[in-house]
């Protein structure tokens, strides 16, 4: 079975919410030349164009960035602030089933709260 493509994902989404090429461009300020070549998979929309077409098809942002291989300018800034740190904990978490993730997903934004 072949992987659907980042073009593949946002055109079924899109004809899922019965939205046409041109208005999906409309909506997101660039032309629906651009769309078609992006879900042609010709073209790679910038991290700022997919963050539009996930509100606007309201899917997961990064979902779409994974399969576009990028990633979000707000992680590269967090990496920044961290830079062996980030890559450290990710490498000894990479074992994590997904309830893990879960559960340590929430205690990170519990620990961010409690900011002092």
């Amino acid at each position: 079975m072949a992987k659907t493509t980042l073009g593949e994902y946002i055109r079924n989404l899109r004809n899922k919410r019965d939205i046409g090429v041109r208005e999906l461009g409309r909506l997101v300020d660039v032309s629906g030349v651009h769309i078609s070549s992006i879900e042609k998979d010709k073209n790679t929309p910038s991290p700022e164009l997919l963050r539009k077409i996930a509100v606007i098809l309201d899917t997961d942002v990064d979902k779409l960035q994974a399969m576009a291989n990028q990633v979000d300018p707000e992680v590269i800034e967090v990496i920044k602030k961290s830079p062996s740190a980030v890559p450290n904990f990710l490498r000894s978490a990479k074992g994590l089933t997904k309830a893990q993730w879960q559960e340590l997903e929430k205690t990170a934004l519990k620990m961010s709260k409690k900011k002092v």
